[in-house]
């Protein structure tokens, strides 16, 4: 029974420009956009972009601590996609300028890289590699204690060999008020994981996960939730944070709705957590992490501000869904998704789209991969076997895990991407090996 999808419009940031758009509703095979109203900074620049996201009534994904989720499946507690900010209808939510100086940005170069340790790829690849030097502020280095087998292959287009686990509300308290969905009440994290962490027998990579604006990885009421009649659209990110989670990776996931905002940005307060809690005996996730094979990704906004982390020195790859801005020091491979039919971040446009951004990556890998039929967030409810699940999935088990089978998808002139009839798929010179 097909569901109505509703868009909410935002504004994207792109490259060195950022612009807003309307939020006026447009019907089209039931799918409208709204608008919520993007939040301001003071200075010159009258406003930051924020972004969107396409959400839906029905439910899917959603982790409970001990619940068998497989990543995708349906029936969760949580709903579908990533509905964020954007301009409010009948006129644009940013004032003016197209400038995006707000705390915090332009990256987040804090802390050292991990050191090395055991523990890690398939075949050794990966196993006792030294981090990224430490630099910037407020980072933490922390060496690889765990000691763990190697990771053997899996198929990303289905759902990974773990049960799923989700650990609610824990960590420290971080984002940027007033939040447009918990105004005065900061908020902790999420952490979804392997429910059998504690002897599973490997090391654990770390994804970092960043929300689109007003959005969470589930619902967390009263305040956050999905209510179509209400027009309310918070919490709808579990098929890919379970996913993910499902393939082995621990996703630590701000429930902060202002993910690209603050110094540190609520996923850099994450990052330095989470290793802090991987040297805590006292901690469930004590020697259990890969602390030398972390990635971050995010949606609309959240890959704005996966962007704006680019060079962050503990990081071993990057994705966005989305979501882009104009980069500096990246050092890692990164992936692009977009939506082709995504009119709120799109493709390629008058301010030269998530393709641009792409194309700027140069001295590192980089993959684009538009998915013709996409919009801003319809992305969500292809199952594992969809284009965005499943790439995040065989993204970071390629560059985290050393899953060297699946670099099929991306790499070569053959890769399984490059032939996949539902997308647009490029690589910049360095994916051609």
């Amino acid at each position: 029974m097909r569901s109505s999808l509703w868009v909410v419009g935002l504004l994207a940031s792109v490259m060195s420009c950022e612009s807003s758009s309307d939020g006026d509703p447009t019907p089209s095979d039931g799918v409208g956009t709204g608008g919520q109203a993007a939040p301001t900074t003071g200075g010159a620049t009258g406003g930051s972009p924020v972004t969107g996201g396409t959400t839906s009534s029905k439910p899917t994904g959603g982790a409970t601590s001990g619940t068998p989720t497989g990543g995708a499946s349906a029936g969760g507690t949580t709903g579908g996609a990533a509905p964020s900010g954007g301009s409010a209808p009948g006129g644009t939510a940013s004032g003016g300028g197209a400038g995006m100086s707000m705390a915090g940005g332009g990256g987040a170069a804090t802390g050292g890289g991990a050191a090395g340790g055991s523990g890690g790829g398939e075949g050794g690849g990966v196993a006792g590699q030294a981090g990224n030097p430490s630099g910037g502020s407020g980072g933490s280095t922390v060496a690889n204690n765990c000691m763990g087998k190697a990771w053997t292959t899996a198929d990303p287009t289905k759902a990974g060999p773990f049960q799923v686990a989700a650990d609610k509300n824990v960590g420290p308290l971080a984002g940027e008020l007033p939040d447009p969905i918990y105004m005065d009440k900061q908020q902790r994290f999420n952490v979804y994981r392997p429910s059998n962490l504690a002897d599973s027998g490997y090391c654990h990579p770390i994804l970092i996960w960043a929300n689109g604006y007003r959005d969470n990885p589930e619902q967390k009421p009263p305040d956050c939730v999905v209510d179509q009649g209400a027009n309310r659209w918070c919490g709808q990110y579990g098929p890919m944070v379970n996913h993910l989670a499902s393939h082995g990776f621990v996703v630590v996931a701000s429930l902060s709705t202002r993910t690209a905002d603050g110094n540190p940005m609520p996923p850099i307060v994450g990052l330095n957590w989470i290793l802090e809690q991987a040297e805590d005996p006292s901690s469930p996730y004590y020697h259990r992490l890969d602390t030398s094979n972390i990635g971050q990704l995010g949606h609309s906004y959240g890959g704005m501000a996966t962007c704006m982390a680019a060079s962050e020195p503990r990081y071993k790859a990057l994705a966005t869904i989305c979501g882009t801005r104009a980069l500096t020091g990246v050092h890692t491979p990164m992936l692009f998704f977009c939506g082709g039919k995504d009119s709120t971040v799109p493709c390629e446009g008058d301010n030269g789209g998530v393709k641009a951004v792409f194309k700027s990556v140069t001295d590192q890998p980089a993959f684009y991969l538009n998915e013709k039929d996409a919009d801003h967030g319809s992305w969500v409810y292809q199952g594992a076997g969809g284009v965005s699940l499943s790439s995040a999935a065989a993204w970071f088990r390629v560059h985290l895990m050393n899953d060297t089978a699946n670099r099929k998808f991306f790499y070569g002139s053959g890769c399984t991407f490059c032939n996949d009839n539902r997308v647009e798929a490029e690589q910049n010179s360095l994916m051609m090996q």
